[in-house]
């Protein structure tokens, strides 16, 4: 029996590890991979927000894009049938704040005449459309409906603006604009003219649409005069 025991004492102390010797499996681990695993996080991470970032500014401007032009939609439209049926269309005037061409028509609901005026502003990009009754002008400043948004007008402005108006019975200039179009077609009407660009965004994420299209007031004639009471307080 003592023989046998001794032989298990020396057994365990072959398999017992040494009090200095760390155990298997249980070094840990040093501050430098520590601080390079945080390092390479940190990168990863970067990179994934600015992925993340880019996709969303992308998506952003998409949606901007989209509502522009559907805001644009609706005003050809809303355009389409004010101006379609305008009996007067005023000179184009610009300040330093704003572009105005203002018409005359007639309000849908009580059947009298009624003043217009598209009012675009140069610093906001908002096109807007404004109504009162003869005799009673909107003071200047006041707000109108928004028709379009992210309008812009940066250069080409003088040989390019955003509203002009051709009278009625000139000679139109050709779609290339060297020159003047077929003489035997001289329309009798007064037309309106309304070229805008819409952009949003900005640097490789910008989106821009153009919107350029001439409508034509059937109510005018080549004796419509230039005076109107509709031009009263025109700035």
């Amino acid at each position: 029996m003592g023989g046998l025991r001794l032989l298990r004492l020396r057994a365990a102390r072959r398999l017992r590890p040494s009090r200095g010797a760390p155990a298997a499996g249980d070094s840990g681990i040093s501050l430098i991979e520590v601080l390079v695993t945080i390092g390479v996080m940190g990168v990863v991470m970067t990179m994934f927000t600015t992925g993340v970032i880019q996709v969303y500014r992308a998506v952003n401007t998409v949606e901007s894009l989209s509502t522009a032009q559907s805001q644009l939609h609706t005003a050809f439209q809303r355009l389409d049938k004010e101006i379609r049926y305008a009996s007067w269309l005023s000179t184009v005037r610009s300040d330093s704040k704003y572009w105005y061409v203002g018409f005359a028509g007639v309000n849908a609901q009580t059947r009298t005449l009624e003043c217009k005026r598209l009012r675009l502003s140069l610093s906001s990009g908002v096109l807007q459309l404004q109504r009162w009754t003869p005799g009673s002008p909107p003071a200047a400043g006041t707000p109108g409906e928004t028709l379009a948004s992210y309008v812009v007008t940066d250069g080409g402005l003088a040989t390019d603006p955003p509203f002009s108006v051709r009278a009625a019975g000139s000679l139109p200039k050709a779609a290339s604009g060297t020159g003047p179009a077929d003489p035997a077609f001289i329309p009798d009407y007064q037309q309106l003219r309304v070229n805008l660009a819409i952009r949003v965004g900005t640097g490789q994420h910008a989106r821009a649409t153009d919107f350029d299209v001439t409508f034509t007031a059937l109510n005018t004639s080549r004796e419509t005069e230039a005076d109107n009471v509709c031009d009263e307080g025109s700035p």
